[in-house]
C-alpha cells in the first residue's frame, strides 16, 4: 500500500529588500514629505515589509539619514566633478555642466532642495551642505583655472554660474528648453566674458532637439 506524501503548503516568501532600496524610498519621502516622515515604520509599511528588513542594512534610523546624505553627494556633487573632469575644453565643460543641470536624471534638483530644506533644522547637515556648496563652486574654479582664468576671477565666475543655476531651483523657474537654449550665447557671455563656440553649441542643441519646441 502506498503511503500518501504529505506536502507542506510552502510559505510565502518575503520580498528581499536591499539597502538600496531603503535609501532610495526613504529620499522619496523625504522629497515628498521632508525629514520628519522618514521613520522606519512608515517606510516598511510603504514597501509592505516588516521592520526586521531595516536592521539587516542599518544600525538605526540615523546610519540611515547618514546613507542618505552620501546618496546626495554622491548623486549631486560628484556627477559634476565627473562632467568637468572629462571636459577637453572650456566650452565642453561649461555645457556638460548644463547638460548635468536640466537632465534630472543626473542631477536630482527635488533631492537638491529637500536637503537645504532639512539642513535649516540641523546645523551639521548645515556644514555638509555647505562644503557641498563650497565643493561644487570650487570644481568649477578650478576647471576655470585649467583654462586661463585667475583667482578671485575663476572663483567669482564660478559662484555666478553655480549660483545662477540654483536659484532656477530655488524660484522654481519655468521655461522651455527651446527659450533657455537661445540665451546660450548671452549666458556665456555673463559667466567666461565670451560668446559659446559654435560647434559646441551646434552640438548641443542637437542634443536636445527632441526637447525643443
Amino acid at each position: 500500500m502506498e503511503i500518501a506524501r504529505l506536502t507542506q503548503p510552502k510559505q510565502q516568501r518575503m520580498p528581499m529588500l536591499t539597502r538600496e532600496d531603503w535609501i532610495d524610498q526613504a529620499i522619496e519621502v523625504l522629497v515628498e514629505s521632508g525629514i520628519d516622515a522618514v521613520q522606519i515604520t512608515d517606510l516598511a509599511r510603504r514597501m509592505n515589509i516588516t521592520r526586521g528588513s531595516f536592521y539587516w542594512h542599518f544600525e538605526n534610523r540615523d546610519d540611515l539619514l547618514d546613507a542618505i546624505t552620501k546618496e546626495w553627494q554622491q548623486r549631486n556633487t560628484g556627477v559634476m566633478v565627473d562632467a568637468l573632469r572629462i571636459a577637453t575644453t572650456l566650452d565642453e565643460g561649461l555645457l556638460a555642466l548644463f547638460e548635468v543641470w536640466v537632465d534630472k536624471k543626473l542631477f536630482d534638483p527635488e533631492l537638491d532642495q529637500s536637503m537645504r530644506e532639512w539642513s535649516r533644522r540641523s546645523e551639521s547637515l548645515g556644514k555638509k551642505v555647505q562644503k557641498e556648496d563650497n565643493s561644487r563652486v570650487g570644481a568649477i574654479a578650478g576647471f576655470l583655472e585649467q583654462h586661463g582664468y585667475q583667482h578671485p576671477e575663476s572663483f567669482v565666475r564660478a559662484r555666478v554660474i553655480y549660483f545662477t543655476q540654483l536659484s532656477y531651483y530655488a524660484l522654481d523657474v519655468r521655461e522651455l528648453m527651446s527659450d533657455r537654449i537661445s540665451y546660450l550665447n548671452a549666458y556665456f557671455q555673463c559667466f567666461i566674458g565670451r560668446a559659446a563656440d559654435p560647434g559646441a553649441a551646434e552640438a548641443f542643441i542637437a542634443l536636445h532637439k527632441d526637447k525643443i519646441s
